[in-house]
């Protein structure tokens, strides 16, 4: 009986070093259960703020109609064409000064608020009877930090959230810290920081699970980090430390066994 004991702990004392040195797996989401209906909130739309560049086109079945509003960049295309210059940029004062119209103050509307508006106004003023309007963002940018990488992301569209940044920029790593996930935003002059956990379900109400214009998203790495000489170091003689250490433990229980 006793020698049966002492071959299972000596196959305990084996196995179990070998069993600490395999890496905990990431897991996101770990409180969503399968099946079940959770409210899926719609992406706010984006605010206009101070530095932000917008892209703002009129069209008409008249293209005459239309020229006004579209002010040449004095620069041509190929078949000698004059180039619209259609970008505006947010002044210091939350405006935008747009031909015909003159300043308009933008700062805290949504694109589809200037939209409406542009085009009331046109209509309004008799310049066209129905006009096309369109009004995009130009400068929608994501800055991505740490244990991913580190880029400045630029985004399509009017929407992202916090799972398709980090997708596109690699993902995590097993040095991630997922479960507080900082999400730095700066709005009307105040910047915020927010923690966002990758592993509960909660993310999805998180006022930063969808992003805006301008956020940093920094994933912070977990516990001391060792430069990679040290880590290559470790990596080296682990097995090595590891093995005297069962075989010093295999010694010892099979002298008093």
């Amino acid at each position: 009986m006793k020698k049966n004991v002492k071959w299972l702990i000596l196959a305990a004392l084996i196995v179990l070093p070998v069993s600490c040195t395999t890496p905990a797996k990431i897991a996101y989401l770990r409180d969503l259960e399968y099946d079940t209906p959770y409210l899926a909130k719609q992406a706010p739309e984006l605010r206009l703020q101070v530095d932000d560049k917008i892209n703002i086109r009129v069209f008409s079945t008249n293209a005459e109609l239309a020229a006004p509003f579209n002010v040449t960049s004095g620069m041509t295309n190929e078949s000698g064409q004059a180039l619209a210059n259609t970008s505006y940029t947010v002044d210091k004062l939350g405006n935008i000064s747009f031909p015909v119209i003159g300043q308009m103050y933008v700062q805290g509307k949504t694109l589809n608020e200037v939209k409406e508006w542009i085009t009331s106004e046109i209509i309004s003023r008799g310049y066209i009877r129905e006009p096309i309007v369109m009004v995009e963002m130009e400068n929608f940018s994501i800055t991505v930090l740490g244990e991913t990488g580190q880029s400045v992301m630029p985004v399509e569209g009017n929407s992202i959230n916090i799972l398709q940044v980090l997708a596109r920029s690699g993902g995590t790593t097993e040095r991630s810290k997922i479960p507080d996930v900082m999400v730095i935003r700066t709005e009307e002059g105040v910047r915020m920081a927010y923690s966002i956990n990758l592993q509960s379900r909660s993310l999805f109400d998180s006022p930063v699970f969808y992003l805006k214009q301008n956020d940093i998203v920094y994933v912070k790495p977990r516990g001391f980090r060792t430069s990679a000489s040290i880590q290559a170091l470790f990596s080296a003689f682990s097995p090595i430390t590891t093995a005297i250490t069962a075989l010093t433990s295999i010694y010892i229980l099979a002298t008093k066994l």
